[in-house]
């Protein structure tokens, strides 16, 4: 038409435009001065409000990932939390020469020419600073300690970071010197000692495996759980049950479970579903079974919803079809209906992953806080979003790691929402492309 102006009527060949509406509209109510004043203050609150929520969310944002970008490696993922130890000593039965060892000259590291050993300082994924090796000479005598249980040789290695040290000198003193003290002292202590009696280091820790593994856990086995009752209860409210008041209210009482604090459904957790579990599978306290049936009833208002908003969409010609047919209502159901609400069942599952993986207050009481890097069903653990908060409540909260997990979760979430969007577009052209077909086929019929 030559104009931005879409058409929103077509009756006898007349062409009614947005132009053509709001002008009825003016002539039927013209503005006035008032309330083009009233008009200006509401649209100017709305953009306050929209900027202001923007940059508190832009802010967010910036702040998350300035924090947490650094720490977000393959590394963090595949890594335990808790960190391996190694404690080994001199072995009395080797002789071992000390000195002259070439320092490799390690950028802002600091060298025993004794013991041939290189060190330096080096923040890790908690926060603190670690005093980690970075070069042993391929003869140290540091490849020489033994591990007094298994007398095994050669555990000390590069990227260890050195816990404690306790070292005797030439004049029979004891030499005691930790990783709190810094790298210089570590190196220092070393250069005056002549025997080890304890080494002690750790590798790795500060890692998220056991929480993923735990949230992935959750997540299976709460869908097993829940999309098969919510479901059928939906199917059932749809399809089966009497449309009158009392169906009116369970849907009331539906919705209104939804709103109701992920917290209380904590709550329920710990007095039903952990007593419960210890019962049934031996856990003592909470456990990620305890945590999945407590996600359970979290979940379950979403995913009854969004299944018969879903089955709503379905025309009842295709129900009248199947039973003409001679299908039974149960046959129509399983073969003809819910084949065609795939989308909005993908939907419910979707949607039931994003509140998974982002939910904490409930799983705090239904499961705990304790961090582990073995995941067993009737144990304690913690998911992503509980490790956050496990990682945030002691005295020193580590932001770096809390913003690196929550990046993770950001993106997750982001592409479960993006994914929804698309199904639901794609139902959308679905829907209005059978009702066209519907259309056709009624005026071809006449």
């Amino acid at each position: 038409m030559g104009t931005n102006n879409d058409v929103v009527k077509k009756t006898n060949n007349e062409i009614i435009s947005e132009n053509d509406i709001k002008e009825v509209i003016n002539k039927e109510n013209p503005l006035t001065k008032k309330r083009k004043v009233k008009d200006a203050i509401a649209n100017g609150f709305t953009f306050v409000s929209s900027t202001f929520g923007f940059i508190i969310l832009g802010a967010l944002l910036i702040f998350i990932f300035r924090n947490g970008i650094k720490l977000l490696k393959p590394d963090l993922i595949v890594s335990d939390y808790h960190a391996h130890n190694y404690t080994v000593k001199t072995d009395e039965s080797e002789v071992y020469h000390l000195g002259g060892f070439i320092d490799p000259q390690k950028k802002d590291s600091y060298f025993s020419k004794n013991w041939g050993i290189s060190v330096a300082e080096k923040k890790n994924r908690e926060g603190g600073i670690d005093v980690v090796i970075n070069h042993i000479d391929k003869h140290s005598p540091v490849k020489q300690l033994v591990q007094a249980a298994t007398n095994e040789k050669d555990l000390i290695k590069v990227g260890q970071a050195i816990d404690s040290i306790t070292l005797i000198d030439e004049n029979g003193d004891y030499i005691l010197v930790s990783s709190r003290e810094g790298a210089e002292a570590i190196i220092n202590a070393l250069d005056r000692g002549v025997e080890v009696l304890q080494f002690q280091s750790s590798v790795g820790g500060g890692g998220i495996r056991g929480s993923l593994l735990t949230t992935l856990l959750l997540i299976a086995l709460t869908l097993v759980i829940a999309l098969p009752i919510g479901i059928i209860s939906a199917i059932y409210l749809h399809e089966y049950a009497p449309q009158n008041k009392f169906t009116d209210i369970i849907r009331s009482l539906i919705d209104m479970t939804n709103g109701i604090p992920s917290i209380i459904f904590g709550f329920v957790g710990a007095i039903v579903f952990i007593p419960m579990m210890n019962g049934i599978i031996g856990s003592q306290g909470g456990s990620i079974a305890s945590g999945a049936l407590t996600l359970t009833i979290i979940l379950l208002p979403t995913i009854i919803k969004t299944t018969e908003e879903s089955l709503k969409t379905i025309p009842l010609s295709y129900r009248q079809a199947s039973l003409a047919l001679g299908a039974s209502q149960t046959q129509t159901v399983f073969k003809v209906v819910l084949p065609n609400a795939i989308g909005g069942l993908l939907t419910a599952t979707l949607l039931s992953i994003g509140r998974i993986i982002g939910e904490s207050a409930a799983l705090i009481y239904a499961v705990g806080t304790v961090i582990k890097d073995t995941v067993a069903i009737n144990e304690r653990s913690t998911s992503l979003a509980v490790h956050i908060w496990s990682i945030m409540a002691g005295e020193n909260p580590n932001f770096e790691l809390a913003s690196s997990i929550a990046i993770l979760i950001l993106v997750v979430v982001f592409i479960l929402n993006i994914t929804v969007k698309l199904i639901s577009s794609r139902a959308d052209k679905t829907k209005v492309r059978v009702l066209k077909e519907i259309t056709i086929n009624k005026s071809s019929n006449k």
